[in-house]
């Protein structure tokens, strides 16, 4: 019996440097519109899908990841340097601004234009070159077809054969077809059964910040290629149909891509009360908990201000600190406390990279400065802060923003909130170590379940979904069911 480890497997999927997940979906997307496609336009459009599909889930999974790397090796022989270094920043972090002291502005340059090519490579070769290479492929195997039917017929009329011959003939073309088409049926079923692994201040921080996005954010990645690919793909349709099921297809799918598994997570999340945790942040808070805990036992409540307990006067001293953008340096800090949290305040500050060689902190660190308790030791959050990014959030070189940072921190205490309450209204009078790690394992299995939902959602939409509403839309506008690519329409419709 498999022994499935489902924090390893949830982190896997959140994690964007991994394949799976897009794998998973583009998988399903691939088999589904291949299908569905076969269905309505035979092997002519279950041909043209499956090429498609499968061209663009390969220039997704691996096409950018090699453009970038061709980039970097170009940049190299160019005498570019620190392309390792991240362009991305904000308040807390700005490894770009920290590190590269010479020729920044050259680099910031580069990489912008690096990543602003592979964009344009791929919209190139996705909007205009792979429709016209699969519309030569489908007029090449149609002649071939015409070709043997036309010989077939003149055998027919030349040979001097019984009509019982003749019918043997047919019925072995007949049988050949559907073979053919058995064939392609199997092909289909295979393709759904099997686990596919198919499948985007100032000029410099302007080129900085763009080009930041652009390598390192799914949504603008996607749609830097997505708007000139369905460009591309609707100038180049050999009809207003087809061009308007590329318009619509491409264009309902960036919601299934995107946005919809996130959605389902967090309605699912919001329905059961269940903490939005990442997993590996959360088996750090599960571990470091159970060790200081030990035996002892507490009430919900003891528990929960053991995790963290603010002073009623936080407001006031949080006053007397001067806060830029909720950024204090933790020598303005110190001066404004009067040095009573030295020690824990310069732990704290150590968190994230220093800004132009100047310890900071941010207003969240502040509040767990001035407070008690699991939750706020710098220790601890240093390990969840590093779990819950893959080890980004301590690498100088990298750049995690300040609203992932603070939405870990946030969810750690918010876990301890939801496990305090969840004793409380089962009647559990004390919390104790065993109780912690069932409830820990209980928020991890709901959040893959949760997960696995959401990207089932946002496979079937791009699979069944959109290709039905795609197809019932085209039949509504030309009151035919045939696939429009292939199929002669008179100009007035």
């Amino acid at each position: 019996m498999v022994n499935l480890n489902t924090t390893r497997a949830l982190s896997t999927l959140m994690n964007p440097d991994k394949i799976l997940p897009v794998a998973v979906i583009e998988a399903v997307g691939t088999a589904g519109r291949t299908y569905n496609g076969y269905k309505r336009g035979g092997k002519v459009e279950g041909r043209e899908r499956l090429r498609e599909e499968t061209t663009g889930a390969v220039f997704w999974l691996f096409g950018v990841k090699v453009l970038n790397k061709i980039g970097d090796f170009l940049g190299k022989k160019a005498g570019i340097k620190n392309l390792d270094v991240d362009l991305g920043k904000d308040e807390l972090r700005a490894p770009f601004l920290n590190n590269v002291k010479e020729g920044a502005t050259k680099t910031a340059v580069f990489k912008f234009g690096k990543v602003a090519a592979s964009a344009a490579i791929g919209t190139f070769l996705m909007g205009f070159v792979l429709p016209k290479i699969n519309q030569k492929i489908t007029e090449i195997s149609r002649k071939k077809d015409e070709e043997k039917v036309s010989l077939n017929v003149s055998e027919n009329k030349n040979d001097n054969i019984s009509l019982t011959q003749n019918r043997g003939q047919d019925s072995v073309i007949r049988t050949a077809i559907g073979a053919s088409y058995m064939s392609m049926d199997a092909f289909v079923s295979n393709a759904k059964n099997k686990n596919i692994t198919f499948k985007g201040g100032g000029m410099v921080d302007m080129l900085s910040t763009a080009a930041y996005n652009l390598e390192n954010k799914t949504a603008w990645r996607l749609m830097s290629t997505d708007v000139g690919m369905i460009a591309g793909r609707v100038a180049n349709s050999r009809n207003k149909f087809e061009g308007f099921e590329f318009l619509f297809r491409d264009t309902t799918s960036i919601y299934f891509y995107l946005f919809a598994t996130p959605h389902v997570v967090g309605l699912l999340n919001k329905m059961t009360s269940n903490t939005p945790i990442h997993p590996d942040s959360l088996n750090e808070f599960k571990d470091y908990i159970v060790n200081v805990m030990g035996e002892n036992k507490y009430t919900p409540e003891e528990f929960l201000k053991n995790t963290k307990d603010t002073p009623s006067n936080v407001s006031e001293i949080l006053n007397k600190i001067k806060f830029n953008k909720d950024v204090t340096t933790l020598k303005e800090f110190n001066e404004a406390t009067s040095n009573a949290y030295e020690t824990k305040a310069l732990k704290m500050s150590q968190l994230q990279p220093k800004m132009l060689n100047e310890s900071i902190l941010s207003k969240q660190q502040a509040v767990d400065i001035l407070s008690s308790g699991w939750n706020t030791e710098p220790e601890f959050i240093k390990k969840a802060l590093d779990a819950g990014t893959y080890g980004a959030a301590s690498n100088p070189k990298k750049f995690v923003s300040r609203k992932v940072v603070e939405g870990i921190r946030e969810s750690v205490d918010k876990f301890a909130q939801n496990l305090a309450k969840y004793a409380a209204d089962k009647g559990v009078k004390e919390i104790d170590a065993n109780f912690v790690q069932n409830f820990a394992k209980r928020t991890t299995n709901l959040n893959f379940a949760f997960r696995l939902l959401g990207m089932a959602v946002s496979g079937l939409g791009i699979a069944v979904l959109i290709p039905k509403i795609q197809y019932k839309l085209t039949e509504l506008r030309t009151g035919s069911k045939e696939f429009p690519g292939t199929k002669e329409y008179n100009d007035k419709k």
